[in-house]
C-alpha cells in the first residue's frame, strides 16, 4: 500500500510515540510511507534517517491553501489511504480527502468531541473504552470503529537494567536504597495532580525516605502551582522534577513502582511501558486502563478518587519486593504477549487495506 500517515503536534506524546512506530512498522512490512508532520517537530528529527519520505506541513486548514499544497502534493503519489493522529492531523485529513478524493482512516488515541469523527471511512479506537465514548458522544455507528490498541517495542523497554538503575538514580541524587516511585507524562491536571501530591504526603508518613520522579513536560505556571501545594504539604523536598526525557527505558529502570492517577485515560501507553520494561504498576481504574492492566495479576487497580486506597497500595507493595518481582515479571511477559506490533500492526494494516479497497 501506499499510505500518508498524518501526525501532528511539534514535541513528543503517546500518540506521536504511535504515529513514529507505526511507521517504522509499515515501511518495515514493505509499504510505502509518506509522514506528514509539523517543521522542525520531533517526529521530523526521528524520521530523519528512515526510509520514508516526509513532507513538512503547519496544518492550517483555513484559508485552504495548505490543504490544496498538499492535495497537490499527493495525487501524483497515487496514495492509497491517509491515517491521521492527533486533533488537528485529523481535521485535515477530513479537508485532504474531500479535496483530493484520499480516502482517510482516523486512530482515536483521546476522549474528544469532535465533528469530525463522522467524516472518517472508518476510526481505530485504542480501547474499547475509546470506542464507547466515540459511539455514545460523537454518535459514530459502531459499525465503523474497529478497536487496536497501541503497541510498545518491548525489546528496547526490556533491555535497560541495574546498570542504567544505579546510573539514573546517581544523575538525579537517589540513593540505591531510597523508595523511589515514577510518573512518566504530560503534568497536567486531569493525570492526577494534585491527587499523587496528597498520596505522596501519606506515603511520606510511612515511608519518610521515599521520593518522587516525575518525568514529563510542565508548563512553568502549572509547575509553580504545583510546588506551592508540594511546600504546604511538606513533601517539596521529596520530588525531583526531571522534566521530559527521551531515554525512558533507563529512566523506568531506576524506579520500585510505577504509578498513575489519572482521572481520565483512553489507554495508558505510559503505564504499558512501564509493564514492558518489569516495572510494578499501581493505577486508577479509569477508561482504558483495565484493558492494559490485570489486577492483581500484572498491576493494582485503584478506584479514581480513593487517594487513602492508592497510599496503602504503594506502602504494601515497596514493603514487599518478592511481590513487586512477581508483578513485574507478569506484566513484562503481558506486555509482550498482547501488546507487540507483531500482533496489531497486522490489525491496522487490515483496517487502511479495507478503506483503501474502498470496503468501508
Amino acid at each position: 500500500m501506499r499510505v500518508m500517515e498524518i501526525i501532528s503536534g511539534a514535541g513528543v506524546n503517546g500518540a506521536i510515540q504511535h504515529g513514529l512506530l507505526l511507521t517504522r512498522e509499515l515501511a518495515r512490512r514493505g509499504h510505502s510511507v509518506v509522514v506528514l508532520c509539523e517543521p522542525d517537530s520531533w517526529l521530523s528529527r526521528e524520521l530523519a534517517s528512515e526510509p520514508v519520505e516526509v513532507v513538512e506541513c503547519d496544518f492550517h486548514r483555513w484559508p485552504l491553501d495548505e490543504v490544496r499544497r498538499i492535495a497537490g502534493l499527493a495525487r501524483p503519489k497515487r496514495l492509497d489511504v491517509c491515517h491521521t493522529h492527533q486533533t488537528c492531523a485529523h481535521t485535515f485529513g477530513v479537508l485532504l480527502r474531500w479535496m483530493s478524493g484520499i480516502p482517510c482512516v482516523a486512530t482515536a488515541h483521546a476522549f474528544s468531541r469532535h465533528v469530525h469523527w463522522l467524516l472518517n471511512e472508518r476510526i481505530i479506537a485504542v480501547s474499547q473504552a475509546a470506542r464507547a465514548f466515540l459511539i455514545t458522544r460523537n454518535f459514530v455507528p459502531a459499525s465503523r470503529i474497529d478497536v487496536v490498541p497501541n503497541f510498545v517495542d518491548h525489546r528496547r523497554l526490556a533491555s535497560a537494567g541495574q546498570v542504567s538503575r544505579a546510573q539514573i538514580r546517581n544523575v538525579f541524587g537517589i540513593d540505591e536504597g531510597c523508595p523511589l516511585i515514577g510518573v512518566v507524562g504530560r503534568v497536567i491536571p486531569n493525570k492526577g495532580w494534585p491527587d499523587i501530591l496528597w498520596v505522596l504526603a501519606q506515603l511520606s508518613l510511612a515511608e519518610p525516605t521515599a521520593r518522587l520522579l516525575v518525568v514529563g513536560s510542565v508548563t512553568p505556571g502549572y509547575r509553580s502551582t504545583l510546588e506551592a501545594e508540594a511546600g504546604v504539604l511538606q513533601v517539596a523536598k521529596k520530588i525531583v522534577w526531571a522534566g521530559q526525557r527521551l531515554d525512558i527505558p533507563q529512566v523506568l529502570s531506576a524506579l520500585d513502582i510505577f504509578v498513575s492517577l489519572s482521572r481520565q485515560e483512553t489507554f495508558g501507553l505510559a503505564i504499558l511501558e512501564a509493564l514492558a520494561a518489569g516495572i510494578p504498576v499501581i493505577a486508577t481504574a479509569v477508561g482504558g486502563v483495565p484493558e492494559v492492566v490485570r489486577d492483581g495479576e500484572t498491576g493494582l487497580l485503584i478506584p479514581s478518587g480513593d487517594h487513602e486506597a492508592m497510599a496503602r497500595a504503594i506502602v504494601a507493595l515497596l514493603r514487599d519486593e518478592p511481590r513487586r518481582r512477581r508483578l513485574g515479571q507478569s506484566g513484562q511477559r503481558d506486555a509482550r504477549e498482547r501488546f507487540s506490533a507483531e500482533i496489531h500492526v497486522p490489525r491496522i494494516e487490515a483496517t487502511l487495506a479495507r478503506v483503501a479497497s474502498g470496503r468501508t
